[in-house]
């Protein structure tokens, strides 16, 4: 797939430190056995209680499964789980350690991230939405869901041509303007689970390649 970049306004639905946090980085659909991960980006500057919350994931494809829990989902992330300012939370199967060399901070399913429209929610301990996201291949009747309510994410990606998005990511982590993963090869060039993601083309020509630091939570 060629990268593509997508313009979106993110409307804050959290209030305080927990709107900070944001979905940053996602792949879900790649060739041959499916690398996964999930990665939050805390855009504050003050650290944030993750305990408890979770991601949903919601089959958004028309038809009798739309609404339908996918993948094992909700995933809920453990207690005592503080995410520091600028800091990253990373989520990811069991296929994602063949191709990359970061540690999860915790474990999905295999095959958990739909190979179609999917609608991923970020929860709090209360069950409060932090950040939506809908990614859509482009399906008639496709919708953004939460267990099968229709709502308004607030990230909406897709399709790439004709076809499921193989992920996304934040061009500069938390930023409003997004950039495609690639589908092939294995790992995704522009993927940076764990790290600082790429940032504006602008941005890569004054740091050059080489300029470009990793930097870990």
């Amino acid at each position: 797939m060629n990268k593509a970049l997508a313009l979106l306004a993110v409307a804050g639905i959290a209030s305080g430190a927990q709107a900070a946090v944001v979905i940053n980085e996602v792949l879900g659909s790649t060739t041959g056995s499916d690398d996964e991960f999930i990665e939050l980006y805390n855009t504050g500057g003050s650290a944030v209680d993750i305990s408890g919350w979770f991601i949903e994931l919601w089959d958004s494809d028309a038809g009798a499964a739309f609404g339908t829990a996918d993948g094992g989902s909700p995933y809920t992330i453990p207690a005592a789980t503080s995410l520091a300012a600028g800091g990253y939370y990373l989520m990811a199967n069991s296929v994602f350690s063949t191709h990359y060399s970061e540690i999860p901070d915790q474990v999905i399913q295999d095959n958990a991230i739909e190979n179609s429209s999917y609608t991923m929610i970020l929860k709090d301990a209360g069950s409060a939405t932090i950040n939506s996201f809908f990614m859509t291949d482009g399906g008639v009747g496709d919708a953004a869901n939460d267990a099968g309510t229709l709502i308004t994410p607030d990230i909406q990606f897709g399709p790439d041509g004709t076809f499921l998005p193989a992920g996304m990511y934040r061009v500069g982590d938390g930023n409003s303007t997004l950039a495609i993963l690639e589908f092939s090869p294995q790992p995704a060039p522009s993927a940076t689970p764990g790290y600082a993601n790429i940032p504006a083309p602008g941005a890569l020509a004054l740091l050059g390649i080489a300029g470009i630091a990793r930097r870990r939570r």
